[in-house]
């Protein structure tokens, strides 16, 4: 079951254009939407919600505290980015009840050693980085394993079949699409350079070419 971490914030007056001050105030502009209840304006501090996204990451069930407020129980939907600086300028969540299913996409994190790789001296292409699953939003979790140790030879591939959910999840990525496959490793061809003799020939036969040019 995913944990719920708890993200302080407060109420938001300041809307519109007017949001450029909370932003030199070191505040982030966000919103609460949905489960049929008004919109809710709030701001959050960004060094804060920084560590959070940093240590905890923003894919789990979020508990947003706020003062003489019942505490929102959300998921992240959308993040805004400053097209220059990458900073963060608003973001918007969405209200969940534990006990409802979500459409969610998960990491896959790829665990063991692929003899495909080891011993054949393949390369491992990730050809997906995450599967979208349905779950109960209390079950969501950081990633989904993936053992890879079953690719022993070139062109082993692993498909979204293939990867163990937890109980109560269902996949929703076409069950036939590869993840992570062995591929063959890439072969120079080395240049080649043309034998003396030849060389020295071509030379002798430019010469000659030359020569006749001037006569």
């Amino acid at each position: 079951m995913a944990d719920k971490t708890v993200l302080e914030a407060a109420p938001r007056t300041i809307v519109g254009k007017a949001n450029k001050r909370l932003r030199k105030d070191g505040l982030i502009p966000a919103n609460i939407y949905g489960h049929k209840e008004a919109s809710m304006p709030i701001q959050l501090d960004a060094i804060a919600f920084d560590r959070l996204r940093r240590s905890h990451g923003l894919r789990n069930v979020l508990s947003i505290s706020l003062p003489d407020v019942p505490a929102q129980t959300v998921l992240v939907r959308h993040i805004q980015h400053n097209p220059v600086t990458g900073g963060i300028t608003h973001v918007d969540f969405t209200r969940v009840s534990m006990r409802e299913r979500l459409e969610v996409k998960v990491p896959l994190n790829f665990v063991g050693e692929a003899p495909g790789v080891k011993v054949e001296g393949g390369v491992l292409l990730h050809l997906l980085e995450s599967l979208a699953v349905e779950c109960a939003a209390s079950d969501i979790v950081e990633h989904l394993d993936v053992d890879i140790t079953s690719l022993t030879d070139i062109d082993s591939t692993l498909h979204a079949k293939d990867v163990k959910l937890p109980a109560g999840y269902k996949l929703v990525t076409d069950p036939e699409e590869p993840i992570v496959k062995i591929s063959a490793p890439r072969v120079e061809i080395p240049e080649t350079t043309p034998a003396e003799g030849t060389t020295e020939a071509a030379e002798a036969e430019n010469a000659e070419s030359e020569a006749a040019t001037e006569e």
